[in-house]
């Protein structure tokens, strides 16, 4: 009986963690980007307070080149959103195609926090 019972239990754990390792690239990038995400809402959050502060009612950015603090990091904050949106829709064939679309994703959302570290 006991020996039925670690049979069992080896067949069971020995062939389910490995499924549960086994990731695809899309399942990697949704991560990351819910990941970016989660940074990006945060950094909306933080100037929507520093907006609400300093009174100021709008800021909508259509383009870069702002010479205000809060109007930049504003859109940056817009851009590294519209960014991770795209990456999300993205389908990548290789890991190194994937890796490298990140880390330009990455730059991006560390850009839109260099921008709210300024406006603060």
């Amino acid at each position: 009986m006991m020996k039925k019972f670690i049979a069992v239990f080896i067949l069971m754990f020995g062939l389910v963690s490995p499924v549960f390792a086994f990731t695809t690239l899309d399942a990697v990038n949704q991560k990351v980007c819910s990941r970016f995400e989660e940074d990006t809402a945060r950094l909306a959050g933080i100037m929507e307070e520093v907006r609400n502060r300093k009174g100021i009612k709008e800021t909508r950015v259509a383009f870069g080149g702002i010479d205000d603090q809060i109007k930049s990091a504003d859109y940056q904050v817009t851009f590294a959103a519209e960014a991770i949106a795209y990456q999300r829709a993205q389908k990548f064939s290789s890991k190194s195609e994937l890796q490298y679309s990140l880390e330009v994703l990455k730059n991006k959302v560390l850009k839109a926090k260099i921008e709210v570290a300024k406006a603060i």
